[in-house]
């Protein structure tokens, strides 16, 4: 368990240990990891274990590979995958419309993106469904 942000911090600077993405911390921490070290997000975007305050927070990122992370992710709520499903970079969008556990509702709005491979994904999925 990452009982400090500088723990968490050594951890992501080794390039070949890709065990930061299973280290479990508590709330505080991971706030403690993004207020000390911001250039972080990634990383911590990139863990397995993070809560959902941290995954809301997260999903709020001004950097695009964050969001996207986050929109990879399996366990977001409704509310995180509809406004994620409206994010500005079609990229994102795209995410949303391949994850595995989105809502068929999301999927019809994706299914009109103004964006070809996110609406197209969108369709294939409902397709499917």
């Amino acid at each position: 368990m990452i009982i400090s942000a500088s723990e968490f911090k050594q951890l992501c600077e080794v390039e070949s240990d890709t065990s930061f993405a299973w280290q479990r911390a508590d709330d505080q921490t991971w706030r403690e990891i993004l207020s000390t070290y911001p250039e972080l997000e990634r990383c911590v975007a990139g863990n397995k274990t993070i809560p959902e305050p941290i995954i809301e927070q997260l999903a709020a990122s001004d950097d695009v590979d964050v969001r996207w992370t986050i929109a990879c992710k399996r366990r977001l709520s409704g509310v995180l995958m509809s406004r994620l499903a409206q994010d500005s970079d079609a990229t994102v969008r795209h995410r949303i419309a391949c994850n595995p556990k989105v809502p068929e509702k999301i999927l019809e709005l994706l299914s009109v993106d103004p964006d070809e491979m996110v609406a197209a994904s969108a369709r294939r999925r409902l397709q499917r469904a």
